[in-house]
């Protein structure tokens, strides 16, 4: 549809559709179950928005995009926030797993205080193969900041391809252990498996540095 170039009440007419699109997108975190998106309509989008039909098309060409765009926006959130408490560790000069532990409680707090952000960032079941797609991407970009940042961290020099296995593993593995601890497979307090986990992450990213600083030590 065209868009709307006059402004209305002070405000112009890019802001109106801003404000238009972050409706639809909490419309869509309000209308979605402990099973995504499962059972939601366009209809009932609009309807959760109050929002006139042809403002969701202002925005989205489909359900598919509407749902992209709330898994970048949980997903940016969430790295977010890891990578301020992140940042606050290093300024207080913390040790890695202390580090570890406060990035690993936020994150977990995050996906686990409101079921529906890990659903909807990391469930496949119900979705079209072009919102999987997307979501396997976002996954994989957590990987590669989760990379960049122990880069960062550890003060490496280059690309390892061990990093980036270490990270994927980390992100993937962690991805399954919270899915089925909220599943009520994995029969720990939230504490212990912020615990638990913070211990793994630490042991595999330290044994990833330990493998390639070894490997290069004999190269050398």
């Amino acid at each position: 549809m065209t868009a709307p170039v006059r402004p209305y009440l002070g405000e112009s007419a890019e802001d109106r559709v801003r404000g238009r699109r972050a409706r639809l997108l909490a419309a869509a975190l309000s209308c979605a179950t402990s099973d995504g998106f499962r059972n939601v309509t366009i209809e009932m989008l609009c309807r959760e928005a109050k929002l006139n039909k042809r403002y969701f098309y202002e925005s989205f060409s489909d359900l598919d995009e509407l749902v992209a765009a709330v898994v970048d926006a949980l997903a940016s959130e969430l790295l977010a926030r890891a990578f301020d408490v992140a940042q606050a560790a290093r300024a207080e000069d913390k040790s890695t797993h202390a580090l570890a532990r406060d990035v690993l409680g936020v994150v977990v707090e995050y996906l686990t205080d409101d079921v529906r952000r890990a659903r909807i960032l990391f469930a496949e079941s119900a979705d079209s193969p072009r919102a999987i797609a997307h979501r396997r991407a976002t996954v994989r970009a957590l990987a590669a900041a989760l990379s960049d940042y122990g880069h960062e961290l550890h003060g490496a020099v280059g690309s390892y391809a061990i990093s980036e296995l270490a990270s994927a593993l980390l992100v993937g593995g962690s991805i399954e252990a919270i899915s089925r601890w909220l599943d009520q497979d994995i029969a720990m307090s939230r504490e212990q498996l912020i615990d638990d986990l913070t211990a793994l992450w630490v042991f595999v990213g330290d044994g990833a540095v330990a493998r390639e600083r070894a490997r290069a030590s004999t190269k050398g």
